[in-house]
């Protein structure tokens, strides 16, 4: 298999708090990993050292045999990256499909644009319905689903979740993970960092636990429900 992104010895600090410490992570091209672990644990730092948000103090990050922790955000981006941040950060005055639009900034194919928003809309009908809504009208849900449709159809490479459950209600959350999982079988790589171990563990096949700023335990999701920390902890077993 492929491997798209690799992160190597990756350290990263405020000041003199250590929030990522010796970070080793692999990702394989076609594939759904999830990072786990409770809050404050590194998880979203993470992601922002992968998208460019945050420059690494020691260590490489290495996407498609190329360094890209000295480059950019935008430039970032244009590999292929995309992050769909914690809290959305939507532009709440823009409509629905304004937003969308402002993802597809860098897809000047309009054949694969055009494919892309098909899919984004069976994915979330929702969307749909509400494209010529203000952004900042919509519900919780809608406007999670707005924000992964908003990095889905800049046609990434890598993407990159942010908590896509957080503050929502449990069904709202069980559809987000099914279009999820739906993103998976399409085929884009995907590195989700989700606090709720159970949705995050149903849909990933490979699970790297944080804490602390330091990568603990990985593995299949049978491999750690066998794990009695993993299982008390995380899991309410």
């Amino acid at each position: 298999m492929k491997i798209l992104l690799e992160i190597r010895k990756v350290y990263h600090y405020y000041e003199k708090a250590r929030a990522l410490e010796e970070i080793n992570l692999t990702i394989e091209k076609g594939a759904l990993d999830a990072v786990i672990g409770p809050n404050g644990a590194g998880k979203s730092t993470l992601l922002r050292v992968i998208s460019g948000l945050e420059e690494i103090d020691r260590g490489k990050i290495v996407f498609l045999g190329e360094r890209i922790d000295e480059l950019k955000t935008h430039k970032i981006a244009k590999k292929g990256i995309a992050h769909c941040p914690e809290r959305r950060r939507l532009f709440y005055d823009m409509t629905v499909m304004e937003n969308i639009q402002m993802g597809a900034y860098s897809l000047k194919d309009k054949k694969k644009f055009n494919a892309l928003l098909a899919f984004i809309f069976e994915l979330f009908p929702r969307l749909e319905e509400r494209k010529k809504q203000r952004a900042g009208t919509l519900s919780g849900g809608e406007q999670q689903m707005l924000a992964i449709a908003r990095a889905i159809i800049a046609n990434p490479k890598l993407l990159l979740l942010d908590e896509p459950s957080l503050g929502l209600a449990p069904k709202i959350k069980d559809k987000i993970f099914a279009a999820i999982d739906l993103i998976k079988k399409q085929g884009t790589t995907t590195l989700l960092v989700e606090q709720d171990a159970v949705l995050a563990m149903n849909v990933a096949e490979n699970i790297h636990l944080l804490e602390e700023g330091k990568i603990e335990m990985r593995g299949t999701k049978e491999e750690l429900e066998k794990e009695p920390r993993i299982k008390k902890v995380y899991l309410g077993i």
